[in-house]
């Protein structure tokens, strides 16, 4: 299993699987949230392309 480690915006790392991503989407204030179902979101502040491009896949 594999894991891509991101800063959060709080500054604290975040290990996500990128088999469980169900959905990245772009908020005000730079801020990218990466949803892996449930309770399970965490804010970045990267652009939405960079982190998809982290996780790994293709943008369609």
């Amino acid at each position: 299993m594999d894991f891509v480690m991101f800063e959060d915006v709080d500054g604290m790392e975040v290990f996500v699987n990128p088999e469980r991503v169900i959905w990245v989407r772009e908020y005000p204030n730079q801020t990218t949230v990466i949803s892996c179902g449930h309770d399970d979101k965490f804010a970045v502040r990267l652009a939405p392309a960079h982190a998809v491009a982290a996780l790994g896949k293709k943008v369609r």
